[in-house]
């Protein structure tokens, strides 16, 4: 694994590692693989994908010189194609040792490890919340027998990764180790982070790229990780795209996001 990256040990498939309950409840998925599927003819399941197709209807209207409008329909088919074994993905961020960059990650790993801390307001513990993705749901149907609507999980619409699963990875003009910029931002309980303290120490992000026309200027003095030259440049971007690759290929061959 790249040195500058943070995974896991957890499932590849987006169900997140397992990790023991907190005061009696589950920490993770704790839904079936499969939460539903789809009966119809336009939706196939194989072992690797779900295919289906989806006709996207519409109608388009035209004026005659009478002043008339003439509406005709319109139809567009599209075929979808899901893999249902979802990959490790990388995520890189672009200001890692920022205060997102150091406060994203913490998070992901008290949630990847199922923490609880204690506050002021008493003991919290580790969630998503906040997520559109991992705390939202959607209408799947109504019920067959009550005729209530059904919800479930947005995560559990399609298989997708989950964040417990991420690989994380970044680049910031500073070289401070992100334990170091998570003290700095003030963000977060000294009680969670003296529990994720070591991690987060072991994370540098890498040079980055500093072009002072595009950066605050109190931001100079903090400039200490940088790859050499202030004019854009093919070599900043294949340093930038090798940087990619190898974060990309070093923890199971993960997919890369930048953010």
């Amino acid at each position: 694994m790249a040195p500058h990256a943070v995974g896991d040990m957890g499932s590849v498939n987006g169900d997140g590692p397992l990790v023991a309950p907190v005061n009696g409840e589950p920490r993770g998925r704790t839904a079936p693989k499969d939460l539903f599927t789809v009966n119809s003819a336009n939706v196939v399941y194989t072992d690797a994908e779900i295919l289906s197709k989806y006709t996207y209807r519409t109608t388009l209207v035209e004026t005659t010189p009478e002043g008339k409008y003439v509406a005709t329909p319109q139809e567009t088919v599209y075929d979808f194609k899901v893999d249902r074994k979802v990959p490790k993905l990388g995520v890189m961020l672009v200001g890692w040792g920022g205060n997102n960059g150091s406060t994203v990650t913490a998070g992901i790993l008290a949630n990847r490890r199922g923490l609880v801390w204690d506050t002021r307001e008493g003991p919290r513990a580790a969630n998503y919340y906040g997520s559109v993705v991992m705390s939202s749901t959607m209408k799947l149907g109504t019920d067959a027998r009550t005729l209530k609507d059904v919800n479930i999980p947005f995560h559990d619409v399609l298989p997708m990764a989950h964040p417990n699963d991420f690989v994380i990875g970044g680049w910031d003009i500073s070289r401070m180790n992100l334990a170091e910029a998570m003290d700095r931002a003030q963000v977060l309980e000294p009680t969670l982070k003296a529990q994720i303290k070591k991690e987060m120490a072991a994370m540098v992000p890498l040079p980055s790229i500093y072009y002072p026309d595009f950066i605050a200027a109190n931001q100079e003095d903090r400039a200490d990780n940088l790859i050499a030259g202030s004019k854009a440049s093919m070599a900043h971007v294949e340093q930038i795209r090798k940087d990619i690759r190898y974060t990309a290929l070093a923890p199971e061959n993960a997919r890369v996001l930048e953010g």
